[in-house]
C-alpha cells in the first residue's frame, strides 16, 4: 500500500468511526466527508472503494445493528426503536430491517427465546436446486447458475478456543457484497475450527464468516457488540480451495446485520 493509498484508508476508517459515534444523530454525507477531512465531491467514491459501501449505506447498518441491540435489551416499541436509531418512518424501518437483518423486529425477540431453550446444531443451506449430494460430488450444477464448488478451512483465535465439549459455533456464508446484510445464499453452521465445503454461485461471490463462543447468550448470536468476524479478500468466480481466518471485528467494518439463527432448519418456513 503506498501513501496515498494510506491516507485513504485512514481517512474512510475516521469517517466509519465518526458515524458509528454520531449514528442515531441527523448526521449528512456531509459531515462524513468533514470528519473524514475531504470534500463531498471525493469522499463517497473514496470510501465505498475502501469499505465496499455507500457511506449511507454503512450508516444504515449501524442504525439497524444498534436497533438489534435495543430490541433484545429492554422491551420498547417497534416505533419507539425506529425513532431512537434516527429513523422517521416505522414502515421504511420495519421493511429494511427485514431486508438487511433477514427477520422483522417484531421476530427477533422470539427468535431470541428460541436460541434461549436451543443449542444450534450444525446444519447446511444451499441455494435452489443444489442439494447436499451435489456440493458433496463437488461437481458445479451449471442449470442452477452455480460456478464451482469452494473447499476452504475456517480458523479462529485463541479466545474462541474453548475445548473440548464447547467448541465455537462457526457459521460461514457466501453473500452478494462483503457486507454481510441479508442471508447469506448458500451455508454452513460447523463447531470449531476445520473444514466446510460450499457450492459457490454468480449472485453471492463474497465468502464472509463468524464465530461465538459455546456458550453465548442470544445477544451474542443476534447483535454482538465485537463479533469474530472473516471476510475472504476477494470476491471467488470459480472452484477454489482458501483458508478463512477470525478476528475481533474493528471499529470501522461494516456491522454484522444477518440473523444466522434465523437459518436453523426447525426455524425455516
Amino acid at each position: 500500500m503506498n501513501l496515498q493509498q494510506a491516507e485513504h484508508e485512514a481517512a474512510a476508517h475516521r469517517a466509519a468511526q465518526f458515524i458509528v459515534d454520531h449514528a442515531t444523530e441527523p448526521i449528512t454525507v456531509a459531515d462524513m466527508a468533514d470528519a473524514a477531512g475531504y470534500s463531498q465531491f471525493h469522499f463517497t467514491r473514496m470510501f465505498a472503494q475502501r469499505l465496499h459501501v455507500t457511506p449511507n449505506r454503512f450508516l444504515a447498518g449501524v442504525r439497524f445493528h444498534h436497533a438489534k441491540q435495543l430490541l433484545l435489551a429492554g422491551d420498547s416499541s417497534v416505533v419507539d426503536i425506529c425513532h431512537d436509531v434516527g429513523f422517521s418512518s416505522p414502515g421504511t424501518f420495519t421493511r429494511r430491517f427485514r431486508d438487511d437483518v433477514g427477520t422483522p423486529p417484531s421476530e427477533l425477540r422470539r427468535l431470541a427465546d428460541t436460541l434461549s431453550d436451543t443449542t444450534p446444531a450444525p446444519f447446511a443451506v444451499y441455494p435452489p436446486g443444489i442439494t447436499e449430494a451435489d456440493v458433496a460430488a463437488g461437481q458445479p450444477k451449471t442449470s442452477t447458475g452455480q460456478l464451482g464448488t469452494v473447499d476452504g478451512t475456517v480458523h479462529l483465535p485463541t479466545f474462541l478456543h474453548n475445548g473440548p465439549g464447547l467448541e465455537a459455533l462457526v457459521w460461514i456464508g457466501f453473500y452478494p457484497t462483503p457486507a454481510p446484510a441479508g442471508l447469506p445464499v448458500a451455508g454452513v453452521l460447523r463447531l470449531g475450527e476445520g473444514s466446510f465445503r460450499l457450492p459457490l454461485v454468480a449472485s453471492a461471490p463474497w465468502l464472509l464468516a463468524t464465530a461465538v463462543p459455546a456458550t453465548a447468550e442470544p445477544l451474542d448470536h443476534l447483535a454482538s457488540a465485537r463479533p469474530a468476524v472473516g471476510v475472504h479478500p476477494r470476491p471467488l468466480t470459480g472452484s477454489a480451495t482458501v483458508q478463512l481466518g477470525l478476528d475481533f471485528a474493528a471499529p470501522w467494518q461494516f456491522p454484522l446485520l444477518s440473523a444466522l439463527p434465523s437459518l436453523m432448519p426447525a426455524l425455516r418456513h
